[in-house]
């Protein structure tokens, strides 16, 4: 009663105070509406900016995902000889035109750009191989005796000296001029154009979101401006209803939890609570995330390690897969000679390497010192030639001195078929005994069980 009769001694009247913040705050919120509109608006623009970004992006990696469609059939053809990897490379080329359709999309978003450009001088360089694959294709239907000669290929004429040779010669010109430096050279090529268009789509699409960034932190300044307008006014009526109304309630609050370090006198304590779990929920996701990376990732290479490998060992259908042992040739050399700090840069280099020779579908580990595996997948016995020559591939870029300042390596590798397996156990025997094989003929290749 008595503190009652203080508040009414000096004149307080909640009722007119109410009306008035309620008035403000309708204003406010009025405001904020507008506000927010606005920065809706901006948002926008900035999300159809990255999208942009996203669709050329699309559009740019389904060319060269094509043109990398394109090598794999045709280099397939040249090993295995069948009809449906011809077929395939034609229907892709004639039929599917992936690369005209990203190109035509891309010139549709940008236009005459100079990310346009550089995409246009990849897509004419995969035209221009085609031309070396359409010979290579040539030399596999003259080999064979294949006379379903396809439009784009009839017209390809032979040079004396390769009509000559006989079906065997025929088939390995083929496959050396779709694996040979000259056609990887190209393919870099391409890669260069790819990787300039993306960074010019990248900038181009940049400038377009910094525009529309500084559209969103104007409206988000006016944003914030208001809402610490608003906070005020709501947190003046909460006080004028908690110190007349409430008080009490909040007093036995207190004395409940008068063990809590926490002062209970306004939202700001509870905004900092909230703020400091997010923090630490936050960390707690990122380190989780770590550890899983961590457990199955080698520090040095950024492959999987031997956890990884025995995670992808023990749950993958082995019916369909290749598993490859590899072992790098003389490498206690290399650290005896050079250093560990050399030895660990060629490990790298091996494991770099092996990641571009091999599909993204397959699983590129590190399992020792200098011991690699690969498992293949989708691989069948139809593919040895294919392995073959992907080896071959690998250690003329191990063996190159021009590439860098390493020095020259080569790996052994011993390959078992799953299809040929019943237990991944014996798989992984098979495939030992193949790479002691491959050593024992002096190393630097490949051997299959």
């Amino acid at each position: 009663m008595r503190i009652t009769n203080n508040i009414r001694e000096k004149s307080i009247s909640l009722k007119a105070a109410h009306t008035l913040m309620i008035v403000v705050t309708v204003i406010i919120a009025v405001l904020l509406v507008l506000g927010t509109v606005l920065t809706s608006f901006s948002y926008r623009e900035l999300s159809e900016a990255a999208d942009d970004f996203i669709e050329l992006q699309k559009n740019a990696n389904q060319l060269m995902e094509a043109s990398d469609y394109l090598t794999e059939q045709v280099q397939n053809y040249t090993v295995t000889c069948q009809r449906s990897d011809l077929d395939n490379y034609f229907t892709e080329a004639e039929v599917d035109n992936r690369r005209e359709k990203a190109l035509e999309k891309v010139a549709a978003i940008s236009g005459e750009s100079e990310a346009y450009q550089q995409l246009k001088m990849a897509m004419d360089t995969s035209v221009e191989l085609m031309q070396t694959e359409y010979y290579a294709i040539r030399l596999v239907l003259e080999a064979t005796g294949d006379t379903d000669y396809p439009e784009a290929v009839a017209a390809v004429t032979l040079t004396p000296e390769d009509a000559a040779l006989t079906p065997e010669q025929k088939l390995s010109a083929a496959r050396e001029t779709v694996f040979g430096a000259e056609y990887d050279r190209m393919k870099g090529t391409i890669r260069l154009d790819m990787k300039n268009c993306l960074d010019r789509l990248e900038a181009q699409v940049r400038i377009e979101q910094l525009d529309s960034d500084r559209k969103v932190s104007r409206h988000a300044m006016w944003l914030m401006v208001l809402i610490g307008f608003e906070t005020a006014a709501v947190i003046a009526v909460l006080w004028m209803t908690s110190r007349l109304g409430i008080s009490p309630i909040l007093r036995g609050v207190r004395s409940i939890k008068a063990d809590s370090p926490l002062e209970v006198s306004g939202s700001k304590e509870f905004r900092y609570l909230a703020e400091a779990y997010n923090k630490m929920y936050d960390a707690f996701k990122k380190d989780i995330a770590n550890l899983n990376y961590d457990a199955s990732h080698d520090k040095l290479t950024g492959i999987y390690n031997r956890t990884g490998y025995e995670f992808v060992r023990n749950n993958i259908d082995i019916s369909t897969t290749a598993l490859l042992l590899i072992d790098a040739d003389n490498f206690k050399t290399i650290n005896d000679t050079h250093g560990h700090t050399v030895g660990d840069c060629v490990l790298k280099k091996i494991a770099n390497t092996l990641n571009r020779a091999f599909r993204s579908d397959d699983f590129v580990c590190r399992i020792g010192g200098d011991e690699f595996a690969v498992f293949m997948m989708h691989a069948t016995p139809e593919l040895q030639d294919l392995i073959d020559n992907k080896v071959s591939m690998i250690n003329r870029q191990l063996s190159d001195p021009t590439k860098d300042s390493f020095p020259p390596i080569s790996i052994s590798v011993g390959v078992a078929f799953g299809a040929k397996e019943t237990d991944i156990s014996v798989m992984t025997k098979h495939a030992d005994e193949a790479l002691y094989v491959a050593k024992e003929r002096g190393r630097c290749g490949c051997s299959f069980y």
